[in-house]
């Protein structure tokens, strides 16, 4: 006995359908697969055909064939009843439209009809397969400015319906430009081209998730804001930087050079005049780094450290006056000054400076629009007016005492200047010096033997040759008188002139001093 095997069911399945075809019976898409956006409407476009003398009963789409039973109808299911459309007819147009897919509507779909005889019952494999997809928008996280970037608004399909794309950034808008560019090209980019950008296709509502553009950039125009316009010492103050930048900025804070802090936000408790001064901040990310313009902070504050300085001396005569002179430390400063003397309530004088006439102890008030402080009391001498007579007269003679004390000394260098002179004058005249005179008892004057020179000797200076005197200009220096014994003696013997000792100085002494002897009639008789 042999067996036969029974052929597969879908091999069974096709022959049927050839079968029929052949008689006349058959189902056409336009589209096997349709890519429909979410949220759109999907058209499936079909026609049918069956053998003459049937009448079509019954049309409907379905889903899902369950074998041995009977296909559902689509137009009666609660989540496709409202959206579902049929646009056929029962003759031969099938095609149907169903409104706002969702991904739950991804399934294969198929034509059936039933006509008025039993074996009159036809399903249109293998139908329509419909996928639904959505849009995302494409782009890199963050961009440099000035740069260009390219943003695509994707699907997971080929969409059927090539409709033109929107544009659109913050939910405006870019472009009212439509094509089927599915690309978004920014060039030199802007920070203002930062954003969240989403695409749509013309004609559907539906709209993509939004992107977010990110456009680095280095920190510009840093401004400083302060929380008090008047800072009272004490209180307390809140600088803030704010900065315009991408990726945010570091945030430090400098007092003229010194770095003070750091953060958006510097803050400084019970403030003190120490903290008067400019400030700056500095804000800085990886493209660059920017300083704000400085501030100032003015700490204000009432009068302190007031004190009195005497001009002058503290003790005067009558008469006179002394300037007392206020000074303080407040901001801002000081304008109005009182001045008061102890022994007195009300106050004596007014301004910065004041003069005492007469003697007490004062003080001054500082004041400025916050406060006022009073100095410690200096005290002022004033001596009557005879006791100015005594220091005049004491200035009095203390000057006739100097100008005595100069005239002694201007004495005593004219007195040293004359000494000079004299000794110039002895040495000029000692030219005829050492002269001894010998006197032998003369009885009686003796014309005949009245020598005037008796012993003359010559003599050089030290140092000198011979041959380095000259005789006009031997001077005499040491002459000796003998007065002789004899009175009778001959005319030939007779000499004027003997033992004659001649002293020659120096040249510069000749000069200056001694004139040069021109008179060479002189007669010597006996020259050693």
């Amino acid at each position: 006995m042999s067996v036969r095997m029974a052929p597969r069911l879908p091999l069974i399945f096709l022959l049927m359908i050839h079968r029929v075809s052949s008689a006349g019976w058959g189902v056409s898409y336009s589209l096997s697969h349709i890519c429909a956006l979410k949220n759109s409407s999907v058209i499936m476009n079909c026609t049918y055909t069956y053998p003459t003398g049937y009448k079509i009963e019954k049309v409907f789409w379905t889903k899902n064939p369950v074998k041995g039973k009977e296909p559902p109808d689509l137009s009666e299911d609660p989540e496709y009843s409202q959206r579902l459309q049929y646009l056929g007819d029962k003759q031969q147009n099938c095609t149907i439209r169903l409104s706002h897919v969702t991904q739950k509507d991804q399934h294969m779909y198929w034509f059936r009809f039933i006509t008025d005889k039993p074996d009159g019952k036809w399903t249109g494999y293998p139908g329509v397969t419909l996928t639904v997809t959505d849009l995302q928008v494409e782009a890199h996280e963050r961009v440099t400015e000035g740069h260009n970037v390219s943003l695509t608004c994707k699907s997971s399909c080929t969409l059927t319906d090539r409709a033109s794309f929107i544009w659109y950034r913050n939910s405006q808008p870019l472009t009212e430009r439509r094509d089927r560019n599915n690309q978004l090209l920014l060039q030199s980019v802007r920070r203002e081209d930062a954003g969240r950008y989403s695409c749509a296709l013309h004609g559907h509502t539906y709209i993509s998730p939004a992107a977010q553009l990110n456009v680095s950039y280095p920190p510009e125009n840093p401004v400083i804001s302060i929380s008090s316009s008047v800072i009272m010492e004490g209180d307390s103050v809140t600088l803030n930087c704010s900065s315009d930048s991408n990726p945010p900025a570091e945030i430090s804070w400098f007092k003229g050079g010194t770095s003070v802090g750091s953060g958006r936000i510097y803050s400084i408790s019970k403030i003190s005049s120490d903290h008067s001064g400019e400030y700056k901040c500095r804000s800085i990310n990886e493209h660059g780094e920017k300083y704000s313009d400085a501030v100032t902070l003015n700490v204000m504050y009432p009068t302190r450290n007031v004190s009195v300085s005497i001009s002058g001396a503290g003790v005067i005569v009558e008469g006179d006056s002394v300037t007392l002179i206020c000074s303080s430390d407040s901001n801002p400063p000081a304008l109005n000054f009182s001045w008061f003397k102890e022994t007195q309530s009300s106050s004596v004088g007014s301004g910065q400076s004041f003069s005492a006439l007469q003697s007490g102890r004062f003080y001054c008030e500082a004041h400025n629009q916050h406060g006022s402080q009073r100095s410690d009391a200096v005290t002022v001498t004033v001596h009557p007016g005879a006791d100015r007579n005594v220091i005049v007269i004491a200035a009095t003679s203390g000057g006739l005492f100097f100008i005595i004390i100069i005239i002694i000394i201007w004495f005593i260098m004219m007195k040293r200047k004359s000494v000079k002179t004299e000794d110039l004058t002895m040495k000029t005249n000692d030219l005829y010096s050492d002269v001894s005179v010998h006197a032998e008892s003369l009885s009686e004057p003796d014309p005949v033997n009245d020598a005037l020179y008796a012993s003359v000797k010559p003599s050089r200076s030290r140092g000198e040759t011979p041959e380095s005197g000259d005789t006009e200009e031997i001077q005499y220096t040491a002459v000796q008188y003998h007065r002789k014994k004899e009175k009778n003696r001959p005319e030939e013997d007779e000499c004027q002139y003997d033992d004659i000792r001649v002293h020659q100085h120096d040249a510069a002494e000749r000069k200056s001093n001694v004139q040069t002897v021109e008179d060479a009639s002189v007669i010597y008789n006996s020259i050693k």
